[in-house]
């Protein structure tokens, strides 16, 4: 990955024009950061522009425009425990300021009972997970906003930090949403894309499942009660895929979903509101 990156930054424009669909992001935001070359007419480089953002270097994807313009296209999710401040956005020469602003998030006070009142993953679990967070897959393959996968009321919001049997727990925020639907209530896929993770016996996540929507986007479902997919399938928008449950480590019969952007979690009510 890293010796990839290092061939988008060198492939960038010699002057790069940098857009973002927000210059004043609230923690847990995603942005649209689009690069195009400054000079007009000047043809793309091979390869995409890679845009350095808060450290890191991410792949950029090219944008077919009717004017026969060249642009490549990037999505960005702020990290909800981004501290609040101005950071650069640089690709090539270019930089441009962003300017993060707080998510204000709420604090959860739950209990769990014995056996379920820690973070202990199964063999090999955590890996899986991680994998498939950082799956980028180069074709977009949603082409609208995202659906909710079940129909229920939200009793988790995104952000939320959590008091677990009277402790806070140290660096965690809720990384997705939950939603209070009862025990076997159908969830279904909300958006199209392919399966790359069907785990029937996590620890800690429980029956999850995750799909790949391109573009570094990936949706999961978790503590389902069954499955209905494997690895490798490829699912519509509104495809059933399991049903909710509580498996793995649950206080109750619910479904956390999450959305992850180039591997960080970002608020998946944005995405039900607005097409990406």
């Amino acid at each position: 990955m890293v010796s990839a990156l290092a061939v988008f930054a060198a492939a960038g424009p010699a002057s790069a024009e940098i857009f973002v669909s927000a210059d004043s992001p609230k923690q847990g935001q995603t942005v649209e950061i689009y690069v195009s070359p400054k000079a007009a007419g000047e043809a793309p480089a091979p390869g995409s522009p890679a845009v350095v953002f808060n450290g890191r270097a991410y792949q950029t994807f090219p944008v077919a425009e009717p004017d026969g313009a060249h642009r490549h296209r990037l999505l960005v999710s702020i990290p909800a425990d981004l501290r609040p401040g101005t950071y650069a956005i640089r690709c090539g020469q270019e930089e441009k300021t962003l300017r993060v602003l707080s998510g204000r998030f709420p604090v959860q006070r739950i209990r769990l009972p014995a056996g379920k009142d820690n973070f202990v993953a199964s063999p090999g679990e955590v890996d899986a997970v991680d994998k498939a967070k950082a799956t980028v897959s180069d074709s977009r393959l949603w082409k609208r906003s995202f659906a909710a996968p079940v129909s229920a009321r939200i009793s988790t919001v995104f952000g939320v930090r959590r008091v677990v049997n009277g402790h806070l727990l140290a660096d965690y925020f809720h990384s997705g949403i939950d939603f209070a639907a009862p025990a076997g209530a159908p969830v279904r896929a909300c958006a199209p894309g392919r399966v790359i993770l069907a785990a029937q016996d996590f620890k800690l996540h429980g029956k999850t499942v995750a799909i790949d929507h391109g573009q570094g986007v990936v949706s999961f479902y978790i503590h389902l009660q069954k499955l209905f997919v494997k690895a490798g399938d490829t699912v519509s928008a509104g495809q059933l895929i399991g049903r909710v449950g509580q498996t793995g480590r649950a206080n109750g019969p619910h479904l956390h979903f999450s959305i992850y952007v180039n591997q960080v979690a970002t608020n998946p009510l944005d995405w039900f509101k607005q097409e990406f």
